[in-house]
């Protein structure tokens, strides 16, 4: 399909942006691309999604997309703007009151090249995947803490068919502890994995001194203890997944029911595993 490319510093783009934790975070690398096309940008996200936006850039003035578009459509008039829902009836809509192009991309895309580099070549081409291995958010300097590193394991996900089965993360954890008995391993939790933390909490193995958990009840928690951890990060394929990549941490990651090379995390210090190659296989 073809699409119109927004001449340099346009003066306005609206991007839409639901979904889950990781859906976001794949969608910074477009919001800086399009922070250096646009002198206004705006975006409409749920609005426990604003602090993470705020962290990433100065730049973005944030709508919560959970209050609906009355206040951005009044802006609508020569914007363009980007979604990831193809609705015919709403782009109309959009375009009636003065949208000069809307972009609206596939959001579960399951072949092609990475995710986050096929949003930025709508507007850009070509982009090199290696691009988007950087640090996208600020982390915690490492202060060596001599040579200790800990674990960081998430064992949960928003979906069952993402997860490893949790006798591997404890393989994982048994393992990491052997080589490094000086050093401890966290296991967190989030909203989905109520089950899941029920589950580990009755193991004899999760009352080990060197054993750490939380089930944590926000994003910004979750995120700002991430930032201070100093070690690796273990986990499916998901959002925490995501998050750990991005800020700069060594992150092992492993896919069952999703393809990598569309939805890897991107970060410096990411290695990917398939599900043959769980812990108990590879250790």
């Amino acid at each position: 399909m073809r699409t119109s490319k927004p001449s340099l510093l346009a003066s306005r783009v609206i991007v839409f942006r639901s979904g889950g934790l990781g859906d976001v975070l794949l969608t910074l690398p477009l919001l800086k691309e399009v922070e250096n096309l646009f002198e206004e940008v705006m975006v409409c996200v749920p609005s426990k999604y604003h602090f993470l936006i705020k962290e990433f850039s100065s730049k973005p003035i944030l709508f919560d997309l959970d209050q609906g578009e009355e206040k951005l459509q009044k802006l609508a008039s020569s914007s363009q703007v980007i979604s990831f829902w193809n609705d015919p009836a709403w782009v109309k809509e959009w375009k009636e009151k003065g949208a000069t192009d809307v972009h609206i991309f596939n959001p579960r895309p399951t072949g092609g090249c990475h995710f986050s580099q096929s949003l930025i070549e709508r507007f850009r081409k070509p982009v090199v995947r290696e691009e988007l291995n950087q640090k996208w958010f600020t982390s915690r300097t490492e202060n060596g803490n001599n040579g200790l590193r800990n674990l960081w394991i998430h064992p949960g996900s928003g979906g069952d068919d993402k997860n490893l089965p949790l006798s591997e993360w404890l393989y994982l954890a048994k393992n990491w502890l052997k080589k490094k008995p000086q050093s401890e391993v966290f296991f967190s939790f989030g909203e989905a994995d109520f089950d899941l933390q029920k589950e580990f909490s009755k193991l004899t193995f999760s009352k080990n001194s060197q054993i750490k958990t939380k089930l944590f009840s926000s994003l910004s928690d979750f995120f700002f203890s991430l930032r201070n951890h100093e070690g690796a990060f273990a986990g499916n394929d998901t959002g925490p997944s995501h998050l750990a990549g991005m800020l700069g941490i060594e992150t092992h990651v492993w896919f069952r029911s999703t393809s990598s090379i569309v939805w890897a995390p991107l970060g410096p210090s990411v290695r990917i595993y398939q599900a043959d190659s769980v812990p108990s296989k590879i250790l």
